[in-house]
């Protein structure tokens, strides 16, 4: 039985029913969206070795929220808690332009966390792709994900360049834009992801749609199943190495 790689999955968001996910036979990098489900999730990573805790504020939130108090916040659990990723955290000109330029002051801040403490971040960019991308070399962050990217296929190249890796998310089996940038991304950039227990176009997410994920990333990719799934989990351990002290 092959491990699968989840590197971004909301799992306090399943109650109870996270612990079937605790198995072995996944590898989850949990996301968080504010301070609450941030403790949450370190929570979650202490009870069960194969969830590693990201810590943050998701971009749709920030207009809820005291700058200074949660940067304060979410610091304070990396250093108590020895927490190695940020996320869900980025830009949003997509869903959220009104909170735009306050999106920009908490991103920032996160990133300065990032570059103080050398944590890698799982990042949400919808429409503000090269922003992020932007910000994250601005602040020379060296292990990043995009979270489920769908922005323009040329700035693959670039984000790729920069060592950063593209979350390909089961939303590819009825997304063409996914699909598309699946095409474009090199087998040694992608990660596969759920961001369960989302619902997109009636098809619920979730880390048990991760084995038909790898399917198609193998028939697009031309690739045997098996070393679609060993590359992926190649590239989890060296976005893991990269931010472990």
């Amino acid at each position: 039985m092959r491990t699968l790689v989840d590197s971004h999955v909301h799992l306090h968001e399943y109650g109870e029913g996270w612990t079937r996910y605790c198995s072995g036979d996944y590898i989850l990098l949990a996301v968080s969206d504010d301070t609450s489900s941030s403790v949450k999730t370190v929570e979650l990573s202490k009870k069960c070795e194969f969830v590693i805790a990201a810590v943050g504020v998701h971009p749709w939130n920030v207009g809820q929220i005291d700058i200074n108090s949660i940067l304060d916040s979410i610091e304070e659990l990396v250093i108590k808690h020895d927490v190695l990723f940020l996320g869900e955290v980025g830009l949003d000109k997509a869903f959220h332009p009104e909170t735009f330029e306050l999106q920009i002051k908490v991103f920032e801040g996160f990133l300065k966390i990032a570059r103080d403490y050398g944590l890698g971040l799982s990042v949400h960019a919808a429409g503000a792709w090269r922003d992020t991308l932007n910000l994250l070399k601005k602040y020379k962050v060296r292990a990043a994900v995009f979270h489920w990217y769908t922005g323009p296929l040329e700035l693959v190249d670039e984000i790729v360049s920069e060592g950063y890796f593209i979350g390909i998310n089961p939303a590819l089996l009825i997304q063409k834009k996914h699909g598309l940038v699946l095409e474009r991304t090199p087998i040694e950039f992608i990660l596969t992801e759920s961001d369960g227990p989302y619902n997109y176009r009636g098809l619920t997410l979730g880390p048990e749609l991760l084995e038909a994920l790898l399917k198609r990333i193998s028939e697009v990719k031309s690739m045997e199943l098996e070393k679609v799934s060993e590359q992926v989990s190649k590239n989890f351990q060296k976005l893991v190495s990269l931010v472990t002290h």
